[in-house]
């Protein structure tokens, strides 16, 4: 019997899963989940901080020509009905910076899925550059749709923290008037973890649109459906994850934060002592933003490996990825 390509993905992928179902079981914990993230990440270290750069450098450089272009343009045309040309530019801005953000959030998040999964398969660790650019569009469609979900939370929370702020009692008593502003803090507070708690139901919707070419809502009912039935289990695991890479960073930046102020005490005295910081400072931001490049996939990477898991224990890759 002689096998499309497309079908030989789909039976070594079944047989991983397979194999994966039966070390580990349809339920992991915190521990083993993270441990095959981490486990990933050192298979697919180079390609991942290489694309993410890439990416990264690419958007900063691309959307600075659009900022200055679009501010040259505003301040040089201003249109009738408008009273000056900074509203041209804030509407101008807007209107290209939010596209360009979902464009670059998808082809980050599309690069660390499609990396995971070949680290995962075992296969070779490369970039399929034919298809990169119709799977970062599926990915782009789904954020997308996930944007015009968040609208309506957005819309009902920020009324209602509007209106609250807007008629706070003048009490004459003061302590009366901090109870209310406690109150006012732990409600936003409240609608703050019920917008992330209300996203969670999105988070594996540019996994779905890389892996199942589905896109849009189609995408995010794919989601829905492979969270549904662990949807706490599954929050928790990325709020302890956001938590631990918060202090990874944190910790990160700080030591890097630290090296010039170290220095400056040895350095005290000498003549070239500061040409000598700022060249440490120089390279204190230069290594901040390796930090952020190294840590940028693994969101993506957690993303992706959470998805294969609810696929293999909902539906044991029946489909074909």
């Amino acid at each position: 019997m002689i096998f499309s390509l497309r079908e030989k993905y789909a039976i070594i992928l079944q047989y991983c899963f397979q194999q994966c179902h039966k070390s580990l079981g349809c339920r992991v914990n915190a521990a083993e989940l993270y441990d095959r993230v981490f486990d990933i990440y050192k298979k697919t270290f180079a390609k991942q901080l290489g694309y993410a750069a890439v990416v990264g450098l690419a958007s900063v450089f691309s959307l600075g020509l659009l900022v200055l272009g679009i501010t040259i343009v505003s301040l040089t045309v201003s249109p009738a009905g408008f009273s000056s040309a900074g509203t041209v530019t804030a509407i101008s801005m807007i209107s290209v910076i939010v596209p360009f953000v979902l464009i670059w959030q998808a082809a980050s998040s599309a690069g660390a899925i499609l990396f995971s999964r070949q680290a995962f398969l075992g296969e070779r660790i490369k970039l399929p550059t034919q298809d990169l650019f119709r799977i970062i569009c599926r990915a782009a469609g789904a954020l997308f749709a996930q944007l015009i979900l968040a609208v309506p939370y957005l819309a009902i929370a920020g009324g209602f923290v509007y209106f609250l702020f807007q008629y706070i009692p003048a009490f004459g008593y003061l302590w009366l008037s901090r109870v209310y502003m406690v109150l006012f803090i732990a409600l936003l507070a409240v609608c703050v973890a019920g917008f992330f708690i209300y996203m969670h139901v999105f988070s594996l919707a540019i996994a779905a649109a890389v892996n199942e070419r589905v896109s849009f809502f189609e995408a995010v009912r794919r989601s829905f459906v492979l969270i549904k039935n662990d949807f706490w289990r599954l929050f928790g695991l990325r709020v302890l994850w956001f938590v631990m890479i918060l202090v990874l960073a944190a910790s990160a930046q700080g030591v890097l934060a630290l090296l010039p102020v170290i220095a400056g005490w040895f350095a005290a005295g000498w003549d070239s002592s500061v040409r000598l910081l700022q060249m440490l400072q120089f390279l204190t931001g230069l290594l901040s933003v390796a930090v952020t490049f190294a840590l940028g996939p693994l969101d993506g990477i957690l993303t992706a490996v959470i998805y294969f898991n609810q696929r293999m224990k909902r539906e044991g890759l029946r489909d074909a990825v």
